[in-house]
Parts: structure tokens; sequence; C-alpha cells
């Protein structure tokens, strides 16, 4: 029979693997932003604020990091008319959007197990193209927009996730629920091993049987989607 300070030991265990492997994603999407983001199912509490100090621990000095929150609209999301500069320049003015901000850094979700498909169809193309591009109030607004999404998700079960279209580009979905906040300490990385990591990435090389390994792994974990 299993004793009650055994139980305890292996699920503290648990929890620290789990906080292990969040650390190590934490640290891989702050050397490299474009791999899409982080799916970040957690409650409001000490252990995401854990996670999320330690990206911007990780993250470089200048990366702006951008909320979005629930109830935000296409203007502040692609930009739009700044109507106060349009008044006094006595022409039209283009205000620049969240996502446009967020350049070169982190774009926050906020509840993103509730956020409208149209919301994440704008966030997946911006991700996939690498900037917004839209028409709006007669102007035509294009900006550079590479970001990674941290995407905040408190949804209760399978019918509230975020969209399918936005989970499909986040290259780490993690649950942080069953870890406690005592097990969140430890980190996989230090910023100077990130940074490190960042400036020798474009001398990274892969062939092509790294490659086939990662897709065949891949595909026996279950993984359909190409992109991912």
């Amino acid at each position: 029979m299993t004793r009650p300070r055994e139980q305890d030991a292996a699920h503290e265990a648990a929890q620290g693997a789990s906080w292990a492997f969040a650390s190590q994603a934490a640290a891989l999407f702050a050397v490299d932003p474009r791999l899409g983001g982080v799916a970040l199912h957690a409650a409001a509490g000490p252990v995401r604020d854990a996670w999320m100090d330690l990206l911007r621990s990780l993250a470089p000095p200048k990366a702006p990091f951008r909320r979005a929150p629930l109830s935000i609209g296409d203007e502040r999301l692609l930009g739009g008319l700044d109507l106060p500069a349009t008044l006094r320049a006595g022409r039209p003015v283009a205000q620049t959007g969240l996502m446009a901000e967020s350049h070169g850094g982190f774009l926050i979700l906020a509840m993103a197990e509730r956020i409208t498909t149209g919301t994440a169809a704008r966030i997946a193309s911006a991700l996939d193209s690498g900037e917004v591009s839209a028409e709006r109030e007669g102007l035509s607004l294009r900006a550079p927009a590479r970001f990674g999404v941290v995407a905040l998700d408190e949804g209760q079960g399978d019918d509230e996730r975020p969209p399918a279209a936005l989970l499909d580009r986040l290259a780490f979905h993690l649950d942080l629920n069953e870890i406690g906040h005592g097990c969140a300490r430890e980190h996989f990385a230090t910023a100077e091993e990130v940074a490190d990591a960042r400036d020798r990435l474009a001398s990274v090389r892969v062939d092509d049987k790294a490659i086939e390994a990662l897709v065949t792994v891949a595909a026996r974990l279950g993984v359909e989607s190409l992109r991912a």
C-alpha cells in the first residue's frame, strides 16, 4: 500500500516535472517568438504570474509586451483613424494597432477561450504573414507585426478553448492548473543562456534526417495538423 508521504512526494515530483517542462517552453519561446506562441491553460494566480514573470525575464530587454483585452475591436487591434491627430493635421492620420505595437515582442490575449473567431483569424493572419494589412476609413494600413502570442486560457472543459485557428499556430500548449506555487521556482535556463541561443539561432541548420525524425514522432503522438 502506498503511504501518504510517498503519495505526497510523488505528487510533488509530478508537479516539479510539469513546471520544468513549462520553464523549458518559456525559454524556447523567448529564444524565438516565431514559434507562434503559448496556449497557457491556467487560472489567474501566483503560478501563472510566475510563468509570465519568467518569460519577461528571458525575453530581450526591450521586447514589447502588449495585452489585448477580450473586448478589443478591430480598430485597436489592426489600427485605424487617429481622430485627434487627423483634426490637427487636416488630413487622415493612421493610428498604430496593438499587433503592430507588439512587433518584436509578445501579444498577451486575456481570456483567450472566449475571443471571437474573427479576432482569432486576424491574429492568425498576422502570425502567418508577419505584418498587419487592412483597409479602414479610407486608409491603407500596412505595418510589420512579427510577434509571439501568449493565449491565457481560463476555460473549463473541452468546450471552452481558444479557437482552433489560433491553437494550431501556437507551438506550446501548457497546463499549469495542477502545479503548486512552491514548485514554480526552478528555471530551465538563465537569461544569458537564452540570449546566447538567440544569437546563434540564425546559424543553426537542420538536416533532412532530423526533420524526418521530428515529423515521424509528431505523427506517432497524434499531431494531425500539417502546420504543427
